[in-house]
């Protein structure tokens, strides 16, 4: 996997050539709308598009904290559709299990993207993302 951006204690950004997805890797959603802004639309999309990327994994496994409802509403309203957009088919999450209080962030940006037409995976892992998409894009 490419290191893409990263956000010190917070986030990394990595690119899975072999399955053109985007990764983010969260350890924690105490982050400002302008750090999600950079990291997913610009970073991340950016990196997406240039790669005819597929596919966006969230690993929030070992997460902490909630994303404010500023940036809730920010996803719901900008970053699905600037997926659908360009090429971004499938959304997959891989949970916390440990903080029951991130799991529920999580719920709710599920929520919102299936509602946005893409198509919204979960799973226990990365590397099960990984297999995943590779059946699904044979």
């Amino acid at each position: 996997m490419e290191k893409v951006f990263e956000i010190k204690n917070k986030l990394k950004v990595t690119w899975n050539p072999e399955v053109r997805a985007i990764v983010d890797t969260w350890t924690t959603y105490f982050i400002t709308l302008e750090e999600f802004k950079n990291s997913v639309l610009v970073e991340g999309l950016n990196h997406a598009k240039a790669h005819n990327g597929q596919a966006w994994i969230v690993d929030s496994s070992s997460a902490k904290g909630v994303f404010s409802q500023e940036i809730q509403k920010f996803i719901e309203s900008d970053i699905f559709p600037a997926f659908l957009e360009n090429g971004i088919k499938y959304f997959i999450t891989i949970n916390s299990k440990t903080d029951p209080v991130t799991r529920l962030t999580v719920n709710q940006y599920k929520s919102t993207a299936t509602a946005s037409g893409l198509q919204m995976i979960e799973l226990n892992s990365v590397k099960d993302a990984v297999l995943w998409l590779k059946e699904e894009s044979k």
